[in-house]
């Protein structure tokens, strides 16, 4: 993520310079490389990806830039993987108590299992929260100093290898018994 700083309003910038590929059809078959906390279900199962997958990784980035933690990091990169594909997260009152209602089911509605079921970018931008006009922001700062402590963990983390076996791992966990 860059910041744009060159211009009078302030513009962010997702990019991945390490990891991009263009989809060319409907669907791409992706390997899991990167941090399994951003990555969508589907990637992590390693089911075919769709533009839906990237809408993923905006929801789950919107909740770590409201609230300063992720919404499925947990103690293992295994765990974590589950926690994802059970689509396990909530909003914890000490990191969300001054983030509004609008905020929140925006990353709701993003974060679904299913990516047939995300919206599509140019219907992310309609949604209420992200209208200037509908007042549904909070007009109190975001408290930056656990996103700052985020950052810094994430900056000591090597996370560009992919995962070996995690799909076998996760079907086993998820559907103890077959």
């Amino acid at each position: 993520m860059l910041i744009d700083l060159r211009i009078p309003v302030p513009r962010v910038k997702l990019i991945d310079l390490e990891d991009a590929v263009q989809i060319t059809s409907h669907y791409h078959v992706h390997q899991l490389l990167g941090n399994a906390e951003f990555a969508a279900p589907e990637v992590i199962q390693g089911a075919p990806v769709s533009l839906g997958t990237d809408i993923w990784s905006i929801g789950v980035l919107t909740y770590v830039m409201l609230s300063g933690v992720s919404p499925f990091l947990d103690e293992s990169k295994e765990e974590t993987c589950i926690n994802v594909c059970r689509v396990d997260f909530s909003f914890p009152h000490e990191y969300f108590c001054d983030v509004s209602h609008a905020a929140r089911d925006f990353i709701n509605v993003i974060l679904q299992e299913d990516f047939r079921r995300r919206p599509t970018a140019a219907t992310c931008l309609q949604h209420p929260w992200l209208q200037p006009h509908n007042g549904s922001y909070s007009k109190i700062p975001l408290d930056t100093s656990r996103l700052a402590c985020f950052i810094e963990r994430r900056r000591h983390q090597y996370d560009v290898h992919p995962v070996p076996n995690i799909k076998s791992f996760i079907m086993s966990r998820m559907n103890p018994g077959t």
